[in-house]
């Protein structure tokens, strides 16, 4: 094999490696970088997270507004409330507590 031989051996060898290193970096660059394929998962799934969060806050409201609408129009509702969590009657009405057995 002649000397011209190897060089361009060589330098075949060498350029082999540097489109290798060239395209890993590349690579790299893209799946890694700030604006890269990873990053841009990460922000998919906080994304579809907040959206979800968004959903359950809209039905939360919406629970809340339908019971402001109860507590505002709905004698009934007032009435209810009030024996249960404050304890009060009517008039000559009696109140009969029943004590559960602890088990």
């Amino acid at each position: 094999m002649s000397e011209q031989e190897k060089q361009t051996r060589s330098n075949a060898r060498k350029r082999k490696y540097t489109f290798w290193l060239v395209l890993l970096l590349v690579l790299l660059l893209v799946v890694f970088s700030d604006s890269g394929l990873y990053k841009r998962f990460q922000l998919e799934m906080d994304k579809r997270e907040i959206k979800e969060k968004i959903e359950e806050e809209m039905k939360r409201k919406d629970s809340l507004n339908t019971r402001i609408k109860k507590l505002l129009y709905d004698t009934t509702e007032i009435e209810r409330i009030a024996r249960e969590k404050y304890g009060m009657t009517k008039p000559n009405e009696e109140v009969i507590i029943i004590e559960r057995e602890k088990k």
